[in-house]
């Protein structure tokens, strides 16, 4: 019984923070921002140095890659620099906001 309370309370805390790192005004922009080029230079980066790098909190960076490692699993294996001739995308998360 114990078990389930926990993993009840465990998933209305995700949600509640899913429900807020949604609301975020920045979010679609950083949510674009890791898939196309954090997770390409850095498939395997951390929740940690995800929100030092885009100065973000960590739920929301826990948030960010639960999705886009979600969507990616979905559909198929995501593109690396390599795939693309070894070119770096050189895009700053100012080209993700608008």
């Amino acid at each position: 019984m114990l078990n389930i309370q926990n993993s009840i309370e465990k998933e209305e805390l995700w949600n509640a923070l899913v429900d807020t790192v949604h609301a975020l005004l920045m979010y679609k922009s950083h949510k674009r921002y890791v898939q196309e080029v954090m997770l390409k230079e850095r498939p395997d980066i951390s929740p940690k140095e995800l929100a030092i790098r885009l100065n973000i909190s960590l739920g929301e960076s826990l948030v960010l890659l639960a999705e886009t490692r979600d969507q990616e699993s979905g559909s198929g294996k995501a593109k690396t620099s390599a795939d693309e001739g070894g070119k770096s995308d050189d895009r700053s998360l100012l080209d993700f906001t608008g």
